[in-house]
């Protein structure tokens, strides 16, 4: 699922930023100078939800995203 995803590839660092899911993403972007990848950040969520069982971290948004 989502092979190529920089945020997933790199889940233990995202999750050591500090924060809400929301947060630990931008952290991670300032960090290493990317671009807001409101895709990228969606598919991620949707693997953390998957892993954890926690639907709620996706939104609606998120879902209109992917398809879902």
């Amino acid at each position: 699922m989502y092979k190529n995803n920089i945020y997933i590839k790199n889940h233990k660092e995202v999750a050591a930023m500090g924060g809400d899911i929301g947060v630990c993403l931008d952290k991670y972007d300032h960090k290493h100078g990317l671009k807001h990848d409101a895709v990228a950040r969606a598919q991620y969520k949707h693997w953390r939800a998957e892993v954890t069982g926690v639907k709620e971290l996706l939104s609606e948004r998120d879902r209109e995203l992917l398809g879902l």
